[in-house]
C-alpha cells in the first residue's frame, strides 16, 4: 500500500511536470511562471495528499518561504501589468 507521503510525492511530480510541458509547448520563456507554478503545484499536493509532518516548525519556515516567493512573483506581474 502506498504511503501519504509517496502518494504526496507522486502528486506533485505529476503536477508539475505537466505544468511545466504545458509552459514549455505554449512557449513560455519567464522563470517566474515555471517558479509560481511549481508553488502552485506543490500546494495543491499537499492539500490532496496532507502528508504527515514531524518537524512542524521546518514544515512551517518552508510554507512562509514559499508563500512569500509566490506573493513576490504574482505581485511583481500585477506591478508590471499596472504600470504599462
Amino acid at each position: 500500500m502506498v504511503g501519504v507521503t509517496e502518494r504526496f510525492v507522486v502528486l506533485y511530480v505529476t503536477l508539475s511536470s505537466t505544468f511545466n510541458v504545458s509552459l514549455i509547448l505554449l512557449g513560455e520563456s519567464r522563470a517566474d511562471a515555471y517558479v509560481a507554478l511549481n508553488i502552485l503545484s506543490f500546494y495543491v499536493g499537499y492539500s490532496l495528499a496532507r502528508p504527515s509532518s514531524r518537524s512542524a516548525a521546518i514544515l512551517r519556515l518552508i510554507h512562509v518561504l514559499l508563500l512569500s516567493i509566490f506573493i513576490l512573483l504574482v505581485g511583481s506581474r500585477v506591478y508590471e501589468v499596472l504600470v504599462r
